[in-house]
């Protein structure tokens, strides 16, 4: 038999997930840039990092902090520590935080094949945490910020139904580490009950039932600190914002020109696509499949849940965006929160696009390829957003000033700077460690 006898093999379904976790992965290191790589960012330094040193790599991975829990954080820093090299702790973390931005779009690409028909779409899908403008911002690259990449993979991972029980363990396993790093996946546990008449689906529940249980339990005993001194943003607030900042934002990071377009033009340039996007989730819940229904619905419902969940328990200042001036959006600046509401938002724009796509009458088909191009535009052109930690210290060069001091005092401990240079984000290293990563 010859060669051209033989069937041609096509790539598994776990080859493309490899492939669009290592691409989305280099996409994310790629965009952070080379400066903000080597800046240590917020609690990965001050208190991520202090923690691991003062408690070990046991007791700080379950160490409750501000009431969560915050498991696959610690252990990317825990493994940044264990490498050995003090002075390469800041980009041990940026590169190991991006290697789980690919892992969670990977995962998301295999989870979605049941529910998006078209596979363009479902690597557009898979790859959104790695593509919203906003994600360099603040997210991308940092450990304290996984939580929201795996708070995108939970609807997927909850309402999977697995086909064996390897299957199931690796899913019980992937849900673990996400409840267990994120609260917020809580909403999504109704999933559930899409496979509620598979044995295989016990395990998933259980670990998950487990995982949101223990992460009460922190935030009951360990109550978060209260260290936010701003009121509850008014409902109204709320919507302005969503509307200036995650949808706004969805198209360009830059939300200082979004809210100057608002002051110059009025609120109708941020009104009107909002308007237009729920007309057409709206029309693609009535169009689709139970399935997809329910996942558009979790997407959808998660866009909104992480806006206004955060904005209300973090008691965020300066948020009356209703009544901002032109002086105040020139000096606004573009929330986490808004970056993760922002994938649920994008990826909702995605499912909404392959139920439009997959109708006979071209009216349908037309809106759906508008809306893919509208979000393929969106990407190129929000591509260029600057990390808030571009112009921080760099961690290895700080760890180098310190070395002197160190080989002359070894048994003392030095601040290391971090980024938003505010108290309490500097780490406190032993010399020892300075010492071992110089060479001296």
């Amino acid at each position: 038999m010859t060669t051209a006898d033989h069937p041609r093999r096509r790539p598994t379904t776990a080859v493309w997930a490899l492939l669009v976790a290592i691409a989305t992965g280099l996409l994310a290191w790629v965009r952070i840039g080379s400066p903000a790589r080597g800046v240590a960012w917020a609690e990965d330094s001050g208190r991520f990092l202090t923690d691991r040193l003062a408690l070990g790599p046991v007791r700080s991975v379950w160490h409750p902090y501000d009431g969560y829990l915050h498991v696959l954080p610690r252990l990317v820093v825990d493994a940044a520590v264990a490498l050995g090299r003090i002075d390469l702790y800041a980009l041990s973390v940026s590169a190991m935080s991006c290697a789980v931005l690919g892992a969670v779009c990977g995962t998301v690409f295999v989870l979605a094949r049941g529910v998006v028909r078209a596979w363009p779409l479902r690597v557009l899908l898979a790859a959104v945490p790695a593509l919203v403008p906003l994600a360099p911002v603040e997210i991308a690259g940092t450990a304290a910020n996984l939580h929201w990449y795996l708070l995108f993979a939970a609807p997927w991972l909850l309402a999977h139904r697995p086909r064996s029980w390897w299957s199931s363990a690796w899913t019980a396993v992937a849900v673990a580490v996400v409840t267990t790093s994120e609260i917020q996946a809580a909403v999504f546990l109704p999933l559930l009950l899409l496979g509620r008449r598979q044995r295989r689906v016990i395990p998933v529940a259980a670990v998950a039932v487990l995982g949101v249980a223990a992460q009460v339990t922190a935030a009951l005993t360990h109550p978060r600190s209260a260290t936010h001194r701003g009121g509850i943003t008014s409902f109204r607030d709320m919507t302005a914002g969503f509307v200036a900042q995650v949808v706004g934002g969805s198209g360009n990071a830059d939300v200082r020109a979004v809210g100057a377009s608002v002051a110059a033009h009025g609120w109708w340039v941020v009104t009107v696509p909002a308007v237009l996007l729920v007309v057409a989730v709206v029309a693609a819940l009535v169009l689709a499949d139970w399935r997809t229904r329910w996942m558009l619905l979790a997407v959808s419902v998660g866009a909104g849940v992480v806006w206004y969940a955060a904005l209300i328990v973090n008691r965020t200042p300066g948020t009356t965006w209703s009544s901002f001036t032109a002086a105040a959006w020139a000096s606004t600046a573009p929330l986490r929160y808004a970056a993760a509401s922002s994938m649920f938002l994008t990826a909702a724009v995605v499912l909404v696009a392959d139920v439009l796509l997959a109708r006979a009458r071209w009216s349908w088909r037309a809106a759906g390829g508008v809306l893919v191009a509208a979000s393929l535009v969106a990407f190129v052109a929000g591509g260029g957003a600057v990390p808030l930690r571009e112009h921080g210290p760099q961690w290895s060069a700080e760890i180098e000033h310190r070395a002197s001091y160190c080989a002359a005092h070894p048994g003392d401990t030095v601040r290391v700077g971090a980024m938003p240079r505010i108290a309490g984000w500097d780490a406190t290293v032993p010399c020892a460690m300075v010492e071992r990563a110089v060479g001296r």
